[in-house]
């Protein structure tokens, strides 16, 4: 049994009494794991829409790129250039540009009139970057179908790069890559939805055994006497079954002796 030190009001478990408590009921941990994953995996296959993410990237030169053609720029130009990339990123979820956007997609795409496309869903449907080591801003559209999510980011590379222009006065805007319609489905992710619910519920079921063990105040062992009370332990009475017929040619004795008194 777990080994439990009470010492006036503190209670202390060690790592040994931990991983034994673990060992000794890993079937239960495992099963706890297995069930929740079931039910996570259950749960993300049928309960939670699909949704799909469609991109497309734009390379964005500006001014300071142009004059570096011409060998005019200086070094705090080109820095200056670098730190531009962060503003076109905001510049393209900027209220002004959503709003384009949503009106030339209404516009053009009328079969997509049931999901009432505005600037402030288009925000919460759309994430900007820029791709690490690159000048690139990356657009990307997740939603429930797959053509809507292409439809909204050949939007964004058709009007959003004209309003960068007129709002920062870049030189230029080229589209890298138009979207494409996605074949395949981005969230949710049934392996890590599963992985996750089986690791929470095998540490719930750990957390649940440790803690049982640990509010547990019976004395099982005399170990456990000893360790409590401080005191040594003289001698221990052996449990024995009356009633059973299995029983060893000294407990035939000690049964009869029982029964005698």
């Amino acid at each position: 049994m777990e080994q439990v030190r009470r010492d006036k009001n503190e209670v202390e478990i060690n790592l040994r009494d931990v991983f034994q408590i673990l060992l000794s009921k890993w079937i239960w941990i495992a099963a706890a794991g297995i069930i929740a994953a079931l039910v996570i995996g259950l749960f993300t296959r049928f309960a939670i829409k699909k949704k799909y993410t469609a991109s497309v990237s734009m390379y964005i030169s500006t001014v300071t790129e142009q004059n570096q053609a011409s060998g005019t720029v200086t070094n705090s130009e080109l820095v200056a250039a670098d730190n531009l990339i962060k503003t076109y990123q905001v510049i393209v979820k900027s209220n002004s540009v959503l709003d384009v956007i949503a009106e030339h997609f209404n516009a053009e795409h009328p079969e997509h009139a049931k999901y009432n496309i505005s600037a402030a869903s288009i925000a919460r449907m759309t994430s900007v970057s820029v791709p690490n080591g690159t000048k690139l801003i990356q657009v990307d559209v997740k939603t429930v179908d797959p053509v809507l999510s292409a439809d909204i980011a050949n939007t964004f590379a058709k009007y959003a790069g004209p309003e960068i222009i007129r709002i920062t006065k870049a030189g230029d805007v080229q589209i890298v890559d138009y979207a494409t319609v996605p074949k395949t489905h981005s969230s949710p992710s049934l392996t890590r939805n599963v992985i996750i619910g089986f690791l929470a519920g095998a540490v719930l079921a750990a957390v649940f055994f440790v803690m049982k063990a640990y509010l547990d105040t019976t004395i099982y062992t005399s170990e456990e006497v000893q360790k409590v009370s401080r005191c040594p332990v003289i001698g221990t009475v052996p449990m024995i079954d009356v009633g059973s017929n299995q029983v060893t040619p000294w407990e035939v004795s000690l049964r009869e002796e029982i029964i005698n008194e």
